[in-house]
């Protein structure tokens, strides 16, 4: 399948596909004689690992990690030195989902202390309205001396 086609498929742009070739999250992709791109379904299978792991939040350099482990050579052009499915790649990605899922964990604990001191400043708020009095509208001030002779005038 050609650029446009993967993009499509995976639900994204042609610029984003390029970009990650330029960031090493995919493999130099074969070229026709034309020069078009031509990709097969493990490069729609990668486009779609990256963006759910955008959406969990890993940075580019955890996703090209994660990456190596099963599909991509390593930085230096070395092949994994995994085999899909092995103890080893599977220890890997392990941590690698763990450390994530911790910090995802500490993000939350951090939402929730924030949420919290946010709902109390409100309830303060709250408190202190209730607590006034309501302010009197302009007709039912008492209206000076002055005011009152002009009136009854």
């Amino acid at each position: 399948m050609r650029i446009g086609e993967l993009a499509k498929r995976g639900g994204v742009s042609v610029q984003a596909i390029r970009f990650y070739e330029r960031r090493r999250l995919m493999r130099t992709p074969r070229r026709t004689a034309a020069g078009y791109r031509i990709y097969s379904e493990a490069e729609l299978e990668i486009v779609t690992v990256i963006k759910k792991m955008q959406r969990f939040g890993f940075k580019l350099a955890e996703i090209r990690r994660v990456l190596q482990l099963w599909i991509l050579p390593s930085d230096t052009g070395a092949p994994s030195p995994y085999h899909q499915g092995s103890q080893e790649c599977l220890r890997e990605g392990l941590k690698l989902g763990e450390k994530k899922l911790e910090s995802m964990n500490q993000q939350i604990r951090s939402a929730i202390q924030i949420r919290d001191e946010l709902e109390e400043v409100l309830r303060q708020f709250r408190a202190a309205l209730n607590a006034r009095p309501p302010q009197k509208a302009q007709s039912d001030r008492p209206k000076s001396s002055r005011s009152a002779a002009l009136a009854a005038s």
